[in-house]
């Protein structure tokens, strides 16, 4: 079969049924694979349908097929164009023959070759055959299946004519021409496309009588032709590739796509618009070329690997043209050369293909989606015709941290006046403790705990100075255990580590540390409270709080094994000292609580009464125990060599992993920046990194690149895109409250991102600057007049400034300064700074409409739109109040 024309058609009518035409035509239908009855022979084309032979019958002479669209005919209704020339009606199952149309035939005046035939899907009686040349006749005949024979010059007009007259066509067109395939279009009624003489392409209208072709094209691309469905494109196809044509101006090609193989077939999807598969020689894939007519063209330095830039695009591009362009890929049915294939006529993207073998694969084409993300994170995507809008609540299933992020800034997250405020706005128990954390150190810093620290907000590293930093020496106190007099406990003190101590929450002695105890208890932890009492050397209250735990489980663990150890201890030194001080190290690991386990291992490692150092590194490698416990348990035990060294490498573990907890330690520091940083590269949440630098950083650390990117290139472009000008603004008054507490002079960026209004003839700006009012005599007590303070020109060239369309004065004050304000497209948004010693008060402010450019004081504006919809100038129309979308609460 190999060295015979292969083709396969599907019926446009039984959308279940198709034809497999080259020596033989067999008929098959379609069906799943459950549907098919047993013991029935079939072929399995897909993963869950199977094809089945209905019929078959021999293919001897024909030339070419083409099925009909006849919706009333039971079966398929075949066209078999012949060697001869001679057209056939023929249906492969014989069945019932309602219209009498099989075995009808059609003869050519001269006979020669049939190169090939179309049915007419809109006027489903027409025929129109494509034939080889002859000096004598026409090569496009149209051919009515419905009548038997026909006058010549009849074309519109059903008049019966004798049945001995041979049947005749309705249309012959192109004499002494050759045709080598002919397509009926949909451009309008009756219209046909034709490739002819090895060089054209040619539209035919069957409503003109004078048969001459209403448009032409020369192209060597033109040994077939096929018509998209629903629009102007044409395709033709030749030895070096495929051709698309606008059927309204076939001057030159749309495209031109070239192909390293002559195509052997093209077709057009009917399904999808724009959309053109090809089929090369010896080619065991497809082509799918996706036309696409809303794009620019591009230069061939910009053009996607995907993407196939033509000769024709280029010439279009040297023009400055605007026109389609094509993306190609392909596609691979089978692992074996093809001969053919076909598009399923209503079913989308689904196609069959045979192969050179003879067998049939079904495939369904992967459309390419187009994503595209809004403004405020909506997700968009085009397929199967229609526009989908991903819902939000799939971005909350994701915990996706853009979609939190617009959540949390609509409830001024990061912003409340209290930083203990947005805590319970973080939805995040990390960001949750920072946020408390940096509270705790703000009040302790206004009641006057830190005076030397170098930063706003300190952390334990930054109170804990190293020798080296004007370092402290700390005092070794040995204490009795209450509980157990003959326990002995060294602790250190120092004004340091009590503010270390005070950072973390815990505060010196059993009075402070008593409340901590019983928060925890009541917070549901009381492993962490029962810990927190032995840790201040109160063992009968850590007994005393597990006896009151809930859980039986936890206090059966907890109350068996501690109580029995320490119930062992309370005896009193022994012989067998060493052997339950092992026991209790022992029992630790199988303890299902972290505070639990560290218990036992603090009362194992303060058995000996006559250890100096104790060894508590097994206490301190419980790193499931929060932060603020560890490092307070080593600020009361551990010496300041150790302690310093413990605190360091806590730190940099900490910052390495980005973990939040670690801003205990660093504080607001570069040391805290350098973790936030790492942090934002993890999470991606880069809100609260910007929101807490514009909280709590200092002047100097505003300025560092990482703080900066996440104000000005993220966050801020965040809240932009999201339209959260509310938002937008808060963020900035906070950068510039912590510029100015710190005196930021003019250089600063504060000052830099501050409005000025320029004068529209010199340019240079209209306020008067602090330092250039002219200092007083000594003696003139006097206040100068009222007109001597009006600002009404320009203080550079004199030149008067615009007037307000409201109350026609000149825009200006009289304080030495001038305040200015933006409208962002109405006077709806009014946005702006101050420039000068001061900033006036809104309603003197410079505000103006940016599409008619009129303006005047803020609060004249006000009352004018709160009244009125168009500008106050009388000559403008422009409607500024309204260009503004109304904000959104």
């Amino acid at each position: 079969m190999s060295g015979t024309k292969l083709d396969i058609l599907w019926s446009p009518v039984h959308h279940d049924k198709f034809i497999v035409w080259g020596p033989d035509i067999t008929l098959y239908e379609v069906a799943k694979l459950t549907e098919i009855e047993k013991k029935t022979t079939f072929s399995q084309i897909s993963s869950t349908r199977g094809a089945t032979v209905l019929a078959s019958q021999s293919a001897s002479g024909v030339r070419c097929v083409d099925i009909s669209a006849i919706a009333d005919h039971p079966d398929l209704l075949l066209a078999l164009g012949h060697v001869s020339g001679r057209v056939t009606l023929a249906s492969i199952k014989q069945t019932y023959d309602p219209l009498g149309l099989v075995g009808r035939e059609f003869v050519p005046k001269y006979g020669r070759p049939c190169n090939g035939l179309s049915w007419s899907h809109d006027e489903t009686n027409l025929i129109a055959v494509a034939l080889d040349k002859h000096r004598s006749d026409n090569c496009i005949q149209v051919w009515d299946a419905n009548r038997s024979s026909m006058s010549t010059d009849e074309f519109t007009e059903n008049t019966p004519a004798l049945q001995s007259e041979p049947a005749r066509p309705i249309a012959e067109l192109a004499l002494s021409e050759t045709a080598h395939s002919v397509a009926w279009t949909d451009l309008g009624n009756r219209t046909l496309a034709a490739s002819m003489n090895m060089k054209h392409i040619k539209i035919y209208d069957l409503r003109e009588q004078s048969g001459t072709a209403v448009g032409v094209a020369t192209s060597r691309q033109c040994l077939g032709v096929c018509a998209a469905r629903r629009g102007w494109q044409l395709a033709s196809r030749g030895e070096a590739g495929v051709c698309v044509w606008d059927a309204r101006a076939l001057a030159r090609p749309l495209l031109t796509l070239p192909c390293a193989r002559p195509p052997r077939k093209i077709q057009w999807c009917p399904t999808r618009r724009n959309l053109l598969m090809s089929l090369q020689r010896d080619s065991s894939t497809l082509r799918l070329h996706d036309i696409q007519h809303a794009q620019e063209y591009r230069s061939s330095q910009s053009v996607d690997s995907s993407m196939s830039a033509t000769p024709a695009l280029e010439e279009a591009e040297e023009g400055g043209a605007r026109g389609p362009s094509v993306l190609e890929r392909d596609v691979s049915p089978a692992a074996q050369p093809l001969a053919a294939f076909c598009w399923h006529p209503a079913h989308e993207a689904r196609l069959l293909a045979l192969c050179l073998s003879g067998g049939v694969v079904e495939y369904t084409v992967c459309e390419r989606v187009t994503l595209a993300w809004g403004a405020r994170g909506g997700l968009v995507w085009a397929g199967g015709g229609a526009l989908r809008l991903m819902r939000d609540d799939f971005y909350g299933a994701l915990q996706d941290v853009s979609h939190r992020m617009q959540r949390r800034a609509a409830t001024d997250y990061g912003l409340k006046p209290d930083l203990w405020q947005n805590a319970d706005l973080a939805e995040d128990e990390a960001l949750s403790g920072l946020w408390h954390f940096l509270a705790l150190s703000k009040s302790l810093v206004e009641d006057g705990c830190f005076r030397n620290s170098p930063w706003k907000l300190p952390g334990v590293r930054t109170v804990l100075r190293a020798p080296g930093d004007g370092g402290y020496r700390s005092e070794a106190v040995p204490l009795l255990l209450p509980d157990m007099p003959n326990r002995k406990v060294t602790v250190y003190r120092s004004a340091e580590r009590t503010c270390a101590l005070q950072l973390c929450g815990w505060g010196w002695g059993w009075e402070n540390a008593g409340v901590g105890v019983e928060r925890a208890e009541a917070e549901g932890t009381p492993c962490r409270a029962a810990a927190l009492a032995a840790f201040h050397l109160r063992t009968r209250t850590a007994l005393d709080v597990l006896a009151r735990a809930q859980e039986p489980r936890l206090r059966v663990a907890a109350l068996v094994v501690v109580i029995e150890r320490v119930t062992l201890a309370l005896a009193g030194p022994g012989a067998d000292e060493r052997l339950w001080r092992d026991a209790m190290s022992a029992a630790a690991p199988a303890l299902p609580d972290a505070y639990l386990r560290a218990l036992l291992h603090f009362l194992a490692a303060t058995a000996s009464a006559g250890a100096a150092q104790p060894d508590l590194s097994a206490v301190l490698n419980e790193t499931e125990m929060r932060l603020e416990d560890r490092v307070a348990f080593a600020c009361i035990f551990l010496p300041d060599g150790r302690l310093q060294e413990y605190v360091r490498a806590t730190c940099d573990a900490l910052t390495e992993q980005g973990d939040l907890a670690g801003i205990l330690l660093t504080g607001v520091s570069p040391e805290g920046v350098a973790l936030l940083q790492r942090w934002v590269e993890a999470t991606g949440d880069v809100q609260s990194a910007a929101l807490l630098a514009a909280r709590c950083c200092p002047a100097d650390l505003l300025r560092d690149r990482r703080v900066s990117a996440w104000l000005e290139r993220c966050y801020r472009t965040l809240l932009d895109s999201w339209r959260m000008w509310w938002a937008r603004c808060a963020l900035d008054t906070c950068v510039c409250a912590c510029a100015g507490e710190a005196g930021e002079g003019a250089g600063s960026p504060a000052a830099a991102r501050r409005v000025g209004v320029a004068c529209n003839y010199c340019g240079k700006c209209v306020a008067a600057p602090a330092h250039s009012a002219r200092p007083r005599a000594a003696l003139a007590r006097l206040p100068p007049p009222a007109n001597k303070m009006k600002i009404s020109s320009c203080p550079n060239c004199r030149k008067p400034l615009p007037r307000c369309g409201v109350c026609l004065l000149h825009l200006g004050t009289g304080s030495g300064f001038v305040s200015v304000g933006g409208v962002g497209g109405g006077v709806g948004g009014i946005v702006g700074g101050s420039v000068g010693v001061g900033g006036a008060q809104f309603g003197g402010w410079f505000s103006w409409c940016v599409a008619c450019r009129h303006g005047g004081h803020a609060a004249h504006l006000l009352q004018w739109f709160s009244e009125h919809s168009e500008c106050p100038v009388s000559s403008c129309s422009c409607r500024c109040s309204s260009l503004d979308p109304p904000d959104q609460l």
